[in-house]
């Protein structure tokens, strides 16, 4: 079974248990979404060095301390990185 990884305001970047359901997790954390696997240290930095990245959505082209137009912010800030 692959990991379900799912972001959250509060709670940032979390990867659920297997026996615990996406749906599971939205009843308690309804802003819950999926994310995919989060890029590693060497995309980040470039990103930063570039001034340009990519939030938890895939939407490109966003500063790297801001959100894109769906309201989700970038990997930086969702890692706690910024």
């Amino acid at each position: 079974m692959e990991k379900i990884r799912v972001y959250t305001k509060e709670r940032g970047v979390r990867v659920l248990k297997e026996s615990i359901t996406l749906e599971q997790y939205q009843i308690k954390h309804p802003d819950a979404i999926t994310v995919c696997r989060p890029p590693c240290i060497a995309t980040l930095e470039k990103w930063v060095s570039n001034a340009s990245g990519k939030a938890i959505d895939g939407c490109s082209g966003i500063e790297p301390d801001g959100y894109c137009e769906h309201g989700h912010p970038s990997w930086l800030l969702a890692l706690g990185y910024i």
